[in-house]
């Protein structure tokens, strides 16, 4: 059988680089690998390749035969591969509803997801008023500080809003951000009751937003839906209104992704 080649990338670390082509390696393969064939087919020596498939195997990322002694991929491919698809499907469902959302305010709405401790933004719509919120897709934002991430936190069980404050301290980034747990908290609860939180220039100085839990199968917090505007264009009387639009919105999506 032909060696498993792949292109090769300068500046990609050689132990990286040789962990992907292990787990490439399988992609050719109906059946299960032992290291020499896995070594002839990645061209490195048997201890190399049997001390990077032991990490691998420790971290679920490929499996081994206790009969056979052979190795296969395991189910950490099929989550991470099962978390892109759930990502496209949730882009593809939403963005309907952030257009319809974003023509009836004017304003800009963004989709998020809930990674580790703070969101990600995977896809926006732009206000049809003359400000442009110029966000690039993939950035992160902190979970304590945006309309999406408090939104989120408030529906999270409490182990996981306990680990998340464990691990990360809530950072200050204007005077208007939230530090304190206990404060934020109360703001916690208040947001669960009424379905959506407001940000009141606690990230960004210039603006405010106000966000809704996109809820998936099993209950479980996928991320979130803001509209974000120059804190001048909502007005505090404008929240209820303009929440309840991005509550709906939210709801919508949860519906059609199973929530």
């Amino acid at each position: 059988m032909d060696s498993f080649k792949v292109p090769r990338l300068n500046n990609l670390p050689q132990t990286v680089e040789r962990a992907l082509d292990i787990l490439e390696a399988f992609t050719n393969s109906n059946e299960a690998l032992g290291i020499t064939e896995l070594s002839h087919r990645v061209n490195l020596n048997k201890s190399t390749t049997y001390r990077i498939v032991q990490a691998l195997r420790t971290r679920g990322y490929i499996n081994q035969d206790q009969g056979t002694s052979k190795y296969c991929l395991g189910y950490k491919i099929l989550k991470l591969a099962s978390g892109s698809l759930n990502q496209n499907k949730l882009r593809e469902i939403a963005r309907k509803h952030l257009e319809d959302l974003s023509k009836i305010t004017s304003h800009t709405v963004q989709l998020t997801l809930l990674e580790g401790n703070g969101v990600v933004y995977i896809d926006q719509v732009e206000g049809t008023d003359i400000f442009q919120l110029r966000l690039q897709i993939g950035n992160r934002g902190p979970l304590h500080c945006t309309a999406a991430g408090k939104s989120i936190l408030a529906f999270l069980p409490e182990g996981e809003l306990k680990n998340i404050f464990k691990n990360s301290k809530p950072i200050r980034f204007t005077d208007k951000t939230i530090t304190s747990i206990n404060q934020l908290r109360e703001e916690l609860r208040t947001i669960k009751r009424v379905g959506f939180s407001f940000c009141d220039r606690e990230y960004d100085k210039s603006l405010r937003a106000i966000g809704a839990p996109i809820i998936g199968a099993g209950s479980k917090v996928m991320g979130a839906v803001a509209l974000v505007a120059p804190y001048h264009r909502i007005k505090v009387k404008e929240v209820s209104f303009y929440g309840n639009l991005v509550k709906e919105t939210g709801l919508k999506i949860s519906l059609e992704m199973g929530g």
